[in-house]
């Protein structure tokens, strides 16, 4: 297939590469000696009562960066205040020292946001199993002993210091092993989480907007909630920088929770690329989102352009084949039947749907639909979800740019 890349899209997309570098005994003895790729920390704790003055006088940047959209209800707040008053140990928060004397929350800000709020009294404990004659009480409602008992806890906090990067790469190359090897609440970082965190560019804050379409959520059964004007409202909000309210609605889709929305968004621009792909496709995705931030630095009026590419494409899904754009006609429990959305066939089919105009296109049809199911039929092993190379996305791209040609000239009996 030909992939027909904007002017800027061009520019030095494969950057710098890693090289393998086999050293000998001797030189990985002087290379931990000198400290190389080895982070300098400090630990300290802060009493409870004291968390809220210690996060709020100016030295620590609270902002979500970090903040995946994942939030803790008062189920799990009330467990943490429940490991405290029976001294289980608590994971620590990792702060990162941006300046000196300068620190970023990394992890631990609902734990954080959990202990402050409980000492102002925001929720009352509930879900306590151990102290179950706890629950319905806020902090002002405990018995004594056991606000004196809370009072005496301690959370640990790990501080990275600015010695431990020489350089901004290495700070990047730094943040990212924290990140992959830190499990915040028990539950693993996936990947877009962590590119949140590491590459908050320009280019990822508009696949974060572009995440909030209308269309493509629709498409994605995400929910999506308009104002009196049918314009997308975002369904949760920042009150401040350590809350995170997030309509039920949102609570229980994954894709958005774990910000997989977004990079549905990456993968389309990172797919215009496929000819650069080889290796692991997390690597290549991570490539793409820094690529993607270089070139909006240079000229933030390109963000206008990408942002009308992507509108453009899934306008143009949503027009030809509505809400079964990125289904697949295949046989589930012995019937054949459309799918949920897959990944594999939003790749290759919004690759193929770039290069054309929403005014030359048809509306969904009955006719559509029904040669769509024929083609999958047809066409099953194409679509065997083992497929995943570079090959298979062009080749699967090149059969709906024939698809596509197919209904526009009206050869829907091939």
């Amino acid at each position: 297939m030909n992939i027909e890349l904007l002017d800027f899209e061009k520019e030095n997309f494969e950057g710098k590469e890693n090289k393998k570098v086999m050293l000998s005994e001797e030189e990985i003895n002087e290379k931990y000696e000198i400290g190389e790729a080895r982070i300098v920390t400090e630990q300290g704790a802060i009493k409870l009562p004291l968390v809220k003055d210690v996060f709020t006088n100016g030295k620590y940047d609270r902002k979500p960066i970090y903040q995946r959209r994942i939030t803790w209800d008062n189920k799990k707040r009330s467990r943490l205040i429940e490991s405290f008053i029976m001294n289980i140990p608590v994971p620590p928060i990792f702060i990162y020292e941006v300046e000196y004397g300068k620190y970023e929350v990394m992890d631990g800000l609902q734990r954080i946001s959990a202990i402050m709020d409980f000492y102002d009294n925001e929720y009352a404990l509930e879900g306590l199993t151990e102290w179950p004659e706890l629950n319905t009480k806020k902090y002002s409602e405990l018995p004594k002993k056991i606000k004196e008992g809370i009072d005496r806890r301690q959370i640990s906090v790990v501080s990275l210091l600015k010695e431990s990067a020489k350089s901004q790469e290495q700070e990047q190359r730094m943040k990212r092993m924290v990140f992959e090897r830190l499990n915040t609440g028990g539950v693993k970082l996936e990947d877009q989480e962590i590119r949140n965190a590491l590459y908050n560019g320009e280019f990822n804050k508009l696949c974060k907007e572009l995440s909030t379409n209308t269309t493509f959520r629709k498409l994605w059964g995400i929910p999506v909630s308009v104002d009196e004007d049918n314009n997308t409202k975002e369904l949760y909000q920042l009150d401040t920088v350590d809350s995170l309210d997030v309509a039920d609605e949102l609570a229980l889709n994954n894709l958005y929770m774990r910000m997989y929305d977004v990079e549905l968004v990456l993968r389309f621009f990172a797919m215009r690329h496929v000819n650069e792909y080889s290796g692991q496709l997390s690597d290549f995705l991570d490539k793409c989102m820094i690529f993607g931030n270089t070139i909006l630095e240079e000229n933030s009026d390109r963000g206008d352009v990408l942002k009308e590419l992507f509108i453009n494409t899934i306008e143009i899904a949503n027009k030809m084949f509505g809400d079964k754009a990125f289904c697949q006609y295949k046989e589930i429990r012995n019937q054949f039947k459309w799918s949920k959305p897959q990944k594999m066939i939003y790749d290759s089919l919004m690759l193929a749907l770039t290069k054309y105009d929403i005014n030359s296109v048809p509306n969904n049809n009955k006719l559509i639909t029904q040669y769509m199911e024929k083609a999958y039929k047809q066409n099953e092993e194409m679509f065997n979800g083992k497929k995943q190379s570079k090959t298979d996305i062009l080749n699967r791209a090149d059969f709906f740019e024939k698809i596509v040609q197919n209904i526009l000239e009206g050869n829907m009996d091939e």
